[in-house]
């Protein structure tokens, strides 16, 4: 099968390099899928789950915003963070998610309702990868 070089970079490290087959992003506009020879692109990427398509099996990633560019050499995606379901402490994870249901139950505004979605948000993209773990193999 076909591949294509794809690099996950965020500002503190390079989160992925390989080559892979298909590439799913959450962006502005709706999940995005890109294979090779896809035409270049650039878009903005929100918060979500990217699934990558390497020798025929699935990894994901929960990365923060950030931007597409695809060319017809590689395809970078440049995040604010980005990790890998091995680098997600998930008693961390679900200590947050309370947190921020409680403050949600708290029916805050402005800022502090944003801050507390936000958080509820991070963490349930974080416990969705770290769910697909569970049932698929680590980016090697």
């Amino acid at each position: 099968m076909s591949t294509f070089l794809l690099e996950i970079i965020t500002p503190e490290r390079i989160a992925f390099s390989d080559q892979v087959e298909m590439v799913s992003v959450p962006s502005s506009t709706g999940i995005l899928g890109i294979l090779p020879g896809h035409i270049p692109l650039f878009s903005r990427l929100v918060e979500g789950e990217i699934k990558i398509t390497k020798k025929n099996e699935d990894y994901f990633l929960a990365i923060g915003s950030g931007f597409l560019e695809v060319t017809h050499e590689k395809v970078n995606i440049l995040v604010t963070s980005a990790y890998h379901a091995d680098e997600i402490n998930e008693q961390e994870v679900l200590t947050a998610r309370k947190r921020a249901e409680e403050l949600l139950t708290a029916k805050p505004t402005g800022a502090a309702l944003l801050e507390a979605q936000s958080l509820f948000k991070r963490s349930t993209i974080a416990l969705k990868v770290l769910n697909r773990r569970k049932r698929s193999p680590v980016i090697s």
